[in-house]
């Protein structure tokens, strides 16, 4: 499936772009996300996920395709697989970068291919999921610039940290906006059932 997602980012172009492609600075800003190690290019770590009382953790690794520096587009693939099940995911993610003001507009498109536990959701749940993912990431890059903590290099991280609460993030807006129509349909079976009982009563 392909999602897509737009941020902005309050630093120039240039310098918006040396940041997203630290990966091992920014990293820490995802939700659930950790990097243990980089080796030959190749960034190792994982990702954890929580949907109310089930948290899944995936182990992969992620490196750039491609990578350019001039016109400030890159592409990353990733791979991961459940620590404990047999779900597996992949991404190839390309992310182009354009001057938007004083700050950087961030369009972000990602071909997503996953099976296991996670595959019983739809696209429209994963759209949820990708943008309140993004949301998060894009509001702990804006806070890392505004602090100015963009000079030195952050030291990979050697934990799994805190999970992304999809049950929070996301569950729980998507319920809350199908509450409306669920109630309305509920009501409507609800005085069918009246009706259809009242109009036998009368014909009996």
């Amino acid at each position: 499936m392909r999602l897509e997602n737009t941020f902005r980012v309050p630093l120039p172009v240039e310098r918006t772009w040396e940041l997203l492609t630290d990966l091992p600075r920014i990293a820490p800003c995802l939700p659930g996300a950790h990097l243990d190690d980089v080796v030959d290019g190749e960034y190792r770590g994982g990702l954890s996920t929580k949907i109310g009382p089930i948290t899944a953790r995936y182990r992969g690794t992620a490196r750039f395709v491609e990578r350019d520096d001039v016109g400030h587009r890159g592409v990353i693939e990733a791979r991961g697989r459940e620590e404990r099940g047999a779900g597996t995911a992949a991404a190839t993610v390309t992310a182009t970068l354009h001057p938007d003001g004083d700050g950087t507009r961030v369009e972000v498109a990602t071909e997503l291919s996953i099976s296991g536990r996670a595959a019983q959701f739809g696209r429209s749940l994963f759209s949820e999921v990708s943008a309140a993912l993004m949301a998060q990431f894009a509001s702990r890059l804006e806070a890392m610039a505004r602090e100015g903590t963009t000079a030195a290099p952050a030291p990979v991280a050697d934990g799994p940290g805190e999970s992304l609460d999809l049950a929070a993030t996301v569950v729980v807006p998507v319920l809350r906006r199908a509450a409306v129509p669920a109630v309305t349909a509920v009501l409507a079976g609800l005085a069918g059932l009246v009706v259809g009982r009242w109009s036998a009563h009368r014909h009996a």
